[in-house]
């Protein structure tokens, strides 16, 4: 099943691996767009690790998200649980963040008089 979301970049969890040499990282995404904004956490996993340490918090992105599902008990008398988790597998900047546009902005005008006062 595959799930579109659509948000920023609230924060980006360092990436975790394992003795069986799997490796995974935890992304949290702020839905934009609907009434009451809802944080999301999307995994990348293995060699997707890597793209995940050139996102930033701030940055907008759309991320095509495969929905994953596994039931677990504890004991075999107790109830069945089920997690959920959404695995990115492809994904897309569409606003750099505030702080990168602001140093971008910067780097394209520069001052004519630049003394180093801000006024």
């Amino acid at each position: 099943m595959e799930l579109t979301i659509e948000g920023v970049i609230k924060r980006i969890n360092a990436p975790q691996e394992f003795q069986s040499g799997f490796r995974k990282c935890e992304i949290h995404i702020e839905t934009t767009g609907d009434q009451y904004p809802e944080t999301l956490a999307v995994e990348f996993l293995k060699d997707d690790v890597d793209e995940a340490a050139t996102l930033a918090p701030g940055q907008k992105v759309k991320m095509r998200c495969n929905v994953k599902g596994r039931e677990w008990r504890r004991e075999e008398t107790d109830p069945f649980k089920v997690f959920m988790s959404l695995v990115m597998w492809k994904y897309e900047v569409i606003e750099e963040s505030i702080k990168e546009q602001v140093i971008a902005k910067a780097a394209a005008n520069p001052t004519a008089d630049n003394d180093g006062l801000p006024f």
